[in-house]
């Protein structure tokens, strides 16, 4: 147990003082994002409270959005948000590497399929045309953050797999092989429940929503290369806007 202390003599109630004390020593690293925090038992047992007490305390870190809570896993330390700026057009490893974090990713599957009405539509393509579809988990620092789908429209549907795994980046990849460079994008935003296959692979709950992007890339041109579907932990990411008057 990290140098935690709850002193039941003081009048400041046990349970305010047991979330202060889990508080700093999260803030100091001694539970790290995505660590376990004890049990609402070892942590009664080694401190003299109740489980009420304790159970108090980690609820108002959990209102804080210090901690999150696991349905049949345990109390884990959130980790920082990932902040999408809405000013500037990056891909994922970009974005994450400009915000602090380490970008990373799990290539699930890649393969051609025939665009449906969807995404024919953003891609300006007959529906039925050949798409290159990447499926991969996005990562922050080893923690999941988003699945996403990213469908490549000809001639970009004939990326070599082996660029895309070296380069890490979608985007990186698209230049080296082909010289296209992102200069615009339309992107929405919704929130909606998870899937159970998103639930299992982004480690969270059937009640913690997802935040649905869906994005669509342009060339200098003006002509569309990629359209990405993206399923988002939102209590890990979050989008800001920047308004000017």
């Amino acid at each position: 147990m990290h140098h935690l202390h709850v002193d039941k003599t003081l009048p400041e109630p046990a349970y305010l003082q047991l979330r202060d004390a889990l508080e700093h020593a999260i803030r100091r690293g001694d539970y790290p994002p995505g660590s376990a925090l004890p049990s609402e038992r070892e942590l009664g047992e080694s401190l003299g409270l109740s489980r009420m007490t304790v159970r108090r305390a980690l609820e108002e870190l959990v209102h804080a959005n210090v901690i999150e809570q696991r349905r049949g896993s345990g109390t884990f330390v959130r980790g920082r948000r990932v902040e999408q700026p809405t000013d500037v057009l990056l891909g994922y490893t970009e974005e994450a590497r400009l915000l602090g974090f380490r970008p990373g990713s799990v290539l699930f599957d890649a393969r051609a399929m025939p665009a449906d009405e969807a995404v024919a539509s953003a891609l300006r393509v007959e529906p039925g045309t050949p798409v290159l579809r990447i499926n991969r988990l996005r990562t922050a620092d080893d923690e999941p953050l988003a699945v996403q789908a990213s469908h490549l429209p000809p001639p970009y549907d004939k990326l070599s797999i082996a660029e895309l795994k070296r380069a890490a980046s979608l985007y990186q990849a698209l230049r080296s092989q082909f010289g296209v460079e992102p200069a615009g994008a339309e992107q929405s935003i919704s929130a909606r429940m998870p899937t159970e296959q998103e639930q299992e692979v982004l480690a969270i709950d059937a009640h913690t929503p997802v935040l649905a992007l869906e994005r669509t890339t342009f060339d200098a041109e003006g002509r569309p290369f990629e359209y990405v579907v993206s399923a988002y932990r939102s209590d890990r990411y979050r989008v800001l806007l920047r308004l000017r008057a």
